[in-house]
């Protein structure tokens, strides 16, 4: 055999095993990730500044927290006491890697909400060995003055098709009641045998804001991804702040559906375990799980769905991703009931008060 038949042989064996090779997209809201500088287009970054700075500040530092504060309470001694410094931010930045690292294999695919701008997602890509994303995505677009300024980024070990795109959220007649949120994060990516990959990264209204809200956000969402046209490879994830009582409702079963969207029967089965975040139900006093972040995606990545594209989501591979002490502690109480472990500036200790969760792609006609 001459040796350049060899070379072509090897390399289609290659490229074989790498259409097949599984790929996994995980979503993971890291919890105000701010870096400790005072960006001048986003007022309310202000509780996210070193102890220092904020006192050198004074009575203007004072009256801005009572300012974007006005009822008191824990958010404006945030934002008067929290001394966010670098030695803090980079803390908080290593406390993610180290969950990353104890994955074993990083995600192909990773959005992060809650990330404030560009630089922090650099300052934390460059905590992994070089080369393990090559591809930032992070527009930085939400600053909006009644926004909090954190945005949706993706970084991918896959190459970038086009540009990305930030979708406003029209709001329309109930723009008074839900004000600002984030953008809506479009990214394609060419996935190993070049099919397109639309994925749109997003944090829909927290519940702290009406239903309606979520429901215009997710509904222009559904929006995009049809625009893509029949048979198109669209995947979204993120934090979409329905909660449990939302999600096991006839309300999200009709948006998925009219919305053309596939996704794990375990997101919307129940308010117990599992799920990536846990909290108090103030109406019945008792805890409950939800999915608050998810991963759902078009009829082209569906495996029950004819398609010419060769990828599909194992919808049945849809899991939470605890692999690190620091993202798990358990009830002021100590009786044991498990939760999420947020980070604590003071302790260093925690990582976010959301568990990461994931998904696998596979080769549908294998290799």
């Amino acid at each position: 055999m001459t040796a350049w038949k060899i070379a072509v042989g090897l390399l289609f064996a290659f490229v074989s095993s790498a259409h097949a090779a599984p790929l996994q997209v995980m979503s993971w809201n890291v919890e105000n990730l701010f870096d400790t500088a005072d960006d001048a287009d986003n007022p309310q970054d202000d509780t996210y500044l070193p102890l220092a700075v904020k006192q050198q500040r004074g009575q203007a530092h004072i009256d801005h927290c009572n300012e974007l504060n006005p009822g008191g309470g824990f958010f404006r001694d945030q934002c008067l006491q929290l001394d966010w410094s670098d030695a803090v931010y980079q803390t908080k930045l290593t406390r993610i890697i180290d969950v990353l690292f104890s994955m074993g294999s990083l995600p192909d695919i990773l959005v992060l909400p809650e990330t404030e701008n560009k630089q922090v997602v650099d300052d934390l890509v460059a905590k992994l060995p070089a080369g393990s994303f090559p591809t930032v995505v992070a527009l930085d677009s939400s600053d909006e003055p009644i926004s909090r300024g954190i945005d949706v980024a993706i970084i991918s070990k896959l190459p970038l098709v086009g540009s990305p795109i930030a979708h406003k959220v029209n709001f329309a007649g109930d723009s008074d009641e839900c004000g600002a949120t984030r953008d809506i994060v479009e990214a394609t990516f060419a996935l190993p045998n070049g099919d397109p990959l639309t994925v749109l990264g997003v944090h829909l209204p927290s519940q702290g804001n009406p239903q309606e809200c979520r429901i215009r956000v997710f509904q222009q969402l559904s929006d995009i991804s049809a625009g893509k046209g029949p048979g198109a490879l669209v995947l979204t994830a993120g934090d979409f702040n329905f909660d449990c009582t939302e999600l096991t409702s006839a309300l999200y079963d009709r948006l998925t559906q009219r919305g053309n969207w596939y996704l794990s029967p375990v997101i919307t089965a129940s308010c117990n375990a599992p799920g990536s975040s846990k909290f108090l139900d103030g109406l019945t006093s008792w805890n409950t799980w939800s999915y608050l972040d998810q991963i759902l995606v078009s009829p082209g990545l569906s495996a029950t769905q004819p398609s010419v594209m060769n990828w599909f989501a194992d919808l049945g591979s849809f899991q939470t991703v605890v692999v690190h002490a620091q993202q798990i502690m358990v009830d002021k109480q100590d009786k044991g009931f498990v939760e999420p472990r947020r980070f604590d500036p003071k302790t260093g200790l925690g990582v976010t008060d959301h568990w990461p969760v994931l998904v696998r792609l596979l080769n549908r006609r294998g290799s």
